[in-house]
């Protein structure tokens, strides 16, 4: 395979760019393959756990398909809530921590880091590992969703091939963003935000993978349409004709913005928190997601709502109004402890899923609330369920872009594009020092994979005349070398350009061009600095950067480069040193951090 694809390439003789979009064009096949695989999965195992077995049924999605008959009515048995999410948080731990420990959590986090300390090193065991936990985890009752281990899944593969192509490393963090992005793209049935949630996914700051933009963006529509293949192209939920249609309506929106504000700290303070304590529980991690099935299924035996992902629930609230304000409220409560003792006992699932359950309660909750408020002013409700489910997620990921789009996507409703964009901004300027996703970082400058970046964007701001010595020691080129060895301890120099006698440069001496022939008698007065000169040394003009300075170093064993006049090379104008390159890097980085971190506390975006 690896031979055939460099044929083919080698045979078009394409560009690095066209590479990347042939390369993205697979990944999308891959991504939506496993997408396909994982949704499967889950719908069987769901099926017969909760279906089947414990009679429970799930309110209709618009868009997804009953992919398994109901075989015989079962009478719902709430008390075997109690039983099946441990069964199924012991299967799944035992899966996980056997095999791949790396596969427990959300996955989002796991990819997060990979892609920015481990330079996209995945291991080949994770997606499989990761796909059947999550299904079993999901499809037992544990309050999970399927961003995060489809995430993990197409990053994984994507990257894996990418290496197994021997791609460069830029070209498999790309595959990796692109292959995160088109999973989920896939799954939700929303191509661009899954895109754009793989490249902004990795900061906490507005900052983005911006290379991966494009190729993620064909790499997402080929995964879509992958899975729309198996089931159908229709948005994943219908909504009552809604719109934004007065100014005054920012009112409750801006309050809107702070309520999903408060719930999403709360769910990021818990949900870290129940993983904190599970992390202090003196019992092999393989036992952790039974307790945390077991607490889980003790919530839904009060409020059934809670288990699994059912986005049949969000269905129900675009048009059932019906819900008291009690109710409501504990099923916020319920649902962010539900997903904190599923996926922070170790379980293997996403977040994103349960975000948009919570967002969603928490919206029409509000909206609730506001008709109350202002009865004059709320035209729909149901309203406040779409914005709320696009601010709450938008806070806690730092991820306003990708979710305000994948929920318009989500409902193909995009006449809320306004007071959404402005929930999503409130939320992501008041949660700014919350996030889900705790392996983010702020910006490009805190990655590790952009630190090269960084150096050279310094290196090429310097110019060589802003650092050079002016005006250096010269050795004349008849000095005989009993005066250079009595010459050269006098200055703190071990490296000097030797001139003739019109001033004029003529190569170099170092200590490293002599040191072998010091030793040698009778030598003293009849060598000169003449014979010793090095003629080929690499010289460097005034207005050149550091960046090229440092790649002349690269093809120059001397740790000196002479300074000269470009329109007469001859003419020493001064000298360079790779300690004076050092010094002047680590001033301005020192500077270009204290300009960062002055950033991180000032602004809010």
């Amino acid at each position: 395979m690896k031979t055939l694809y460099f044929k083919f390439l080698e045979n078009l003789n394409l560009t690095q760019v066209a590479r990347i979009i042939i390369f993205s064009t697979i990944v999308g096949i891959i991504a939506g393959l496993g997408a396909v695989i994982f949704y499967v999965m889950i719908k069987f195992v769901t099926h017969y756990a909760l279906v089947e077995f414990c009679g429970y049924h799930f309110p209709k999605v618009f868009g997804e398909k009953e992919l398994f008959e109901l075989k015989h009515h079962v009478e719902f048995a709430r008390w075997k809530f109690l039983i099946v999410p441990v069964i199924g948080g012991l299967i799944s731990g035992w899966i996980v921590y056997t095999f791949a420990p790396e596969a427990e959590g959300h996955g989002t986090d796991s990819v997060i880091e990979t892609i920015h300390k481990k330079n996209s090193r995945f291991k080949l065991r994770i997606p499989f590992i990761k796909t059947i936990a999550s299904a079993i985890t999901i499809g037992t009752g544990g309050s999970g969703g399927r961003e995060g281990p489809i995430a993990q899944i197409g990053a994984s593969i994507s990257a894996i091939l990418a290496r197994y192509l021997k791609l460069s490393d830029y070209e498999i963090r790309i595959a990796a963003c692109c292959g995160m992005g088109a999973g989920i793209g896939a799954i939700f049935k929303s191509p661009l935000a899954g895109a754009i949630f793989g490249v902004e996914v990795l900061y906490r700051s507005s900052d983005m993978e911006y290379e991966a933009l494009v190729p993620g963006i064909i790499s997402a529509i080929i995964a879509y349409s992958v899975f729309c293949i198996f089931f159908g192209f229709s948005p994943m939920f219908i909504t009552q004709p809604m719109k934004f249609v007065h100014p005054l309506e920012l009112v409750p929106y801006t309050l809107l913005g702070l309520i999903c504000s408060i719930f999403g700290i709360f769910y990021v303070k818990a949900f870290y928190g129940v993983r904190d304590i599970f992390k202090g529980i003196p019992i092999p991690d393989h036992f952790k997601p039974a307790i945390g099935g077991l607490l889980t299924g003790i919530l839904a035996f009060v409020i059934p709502q809670v288990i699994s992902t059912d986005y049949g629930q969000i269905q129900n609230m675009f048009f059932n109004t019906d819900y008291t304000l009690w109710f409501l409220f504990l099923l916020i409560v319920f649902k962010i402890l539900a997903t904190s003792f599923s996926i922070g006992s170790g379980g293997s699932g996403g977040i994103f899923g349960p975000a948009m359950f919570i967002g969603a309660t928490v919206g029409t909750f509000s909206g609730e609330v506001f008709k109350i408020m202002f009865p004059n002013l709320i035209q729909n409700p149901a309203s406040y369920t779409v914005v709320g489910m696009a601010g709450f997620f938008a806070g806690i990921a730092h991820t306003p872009i990708s979710t305000l789009l994948m929920v318009s996507e989500l409902t193909g409703n995009y006449n809320l594009l306004v007071p959404t964009m402005w929930v999503c901004a409130i939320t992501f300027i008041l949660c700014r020092n919350y996030t889900i996703y705790e392996k983010q970082v702020f910006s490009r400058f805190d990655s590790p994979i952009h630190k090269r970046e960084y150096l050279m964007s310094i290196l090429e701001e310097i110019k060589v005349e802003d650092i050079m010595v002016k005006n250096p020691e010269t050795i004349p080129e008849n000095m005989v070398f009993k005066d250079i060895l009595e010459y050269i301890p006098k200055t703190k120099f071990t490296i000097f350009p030797v001139v003739n006698n019109k001033g004029e440069l003529i190569g170099i001496i170092s200590f490293h061009n002599i040191r072998d022939i010091v030793f040698e008698e009778g030598l003293e007065n009849l060598v000169v600095a003449k014979d010793l000169v090095d003629e080929k040394t690499e010289k460097i003009y005034p207005d050149s950067n550091l960046m090229e300075a440092v790649e002349k170093f690269g093809m120059s064993e001397s740790d000196m480069l002479p300074v000269v006049d470009k329109k007469d090379p001859k003419k020493l104008l001064g000298i360079i040193t790779r300690k004076d390159i050092m010094k002047a890097y680590n001033e301005h980085a020192k500077e270009h951090k204290k300009l960062i971190e002055e950033k991180k506390q000032k602004e809010f975006i």
